[in-house]
């Protein structure tokens, strides 16, 4: 197994809270990495939460979705991208209910539009996709161990029933691109 470090990290969704600290950091603690971060700033984001990396040299700022092929391809290639973390997605479980088809085509087609860009640009070496416990479904509190990747998907509201579709997308799309 060869050894992998990034380069070129595009980071979907960025302006959301856990995504902003990953973001951060990285881009304080790698300043090697160029850091690339791409969000719609809807309901669940904030540019406030980057502010701690505004003026750093590695990091800029896409205002964009991840629904828009061409900007996906676009970025990939002129970025000279070679991994992707995807915290990008409608999360809000109440929201779901109400909006179900939101994120279904957020969540899941906004992912397919950049595995297909991958695929495309034959250039990610790596793909983070940031997912949600609750695809799983309930613990049983006796359970001697709890859930983990290879547990039965049982989502149990329409935003984990999209980050269990992606789930199974991403095992199917991501393998035979030879992309972890």
């Amino acid at each position: 197994m060869t050894t992998f470090t990034p380069k070129n990290i595009l980071i979907t969704g960025a302006a959301g809270f856990i995504a902003s600290h990953v973001a951060n950091r990285l881009i304080r603690h790698y300043p090697q990495y160029k850091i690339v971060v791409l969000d719609k700033l809807d309901y669940c984001s904030n540019l406030k939460n980057l502010i701690p990396s505004k003026s750093s040299p590695n990091f800029k700022f896409v205002k964009g979705d991840i629904d828009s092929a061409d900007l996906v391809n676009y970025l990939l290639i002129t970025e000279n991208i070679d991994t992707i973390m995807h915290f990008a997605a409608q999360t809000h479980v109440d929201n779901s209910f109400g909006n179900s088809f939101e994120f279904t085509k957020n969540n899941i087609y906004g992912t397919h539009v950049l595995l297909e860009a991958c695929k495309v640009t034959g250039q990610i070496r790596r793909f983070i996709h940031v997912s949600t416990d609750e695809v799983y479904g309930e613990t049983d509190e006796d359970a001697v161990v709890g859930n983990h990747e290879a547990s039965q998907l049982l989502p149990t509201n329409p935003y984990s029933a999209t980050k269990a579709g992606l789930k199974c997308l991403l095992w199917l799309m991501l393998d035979p691109m030879g992309c972890p």
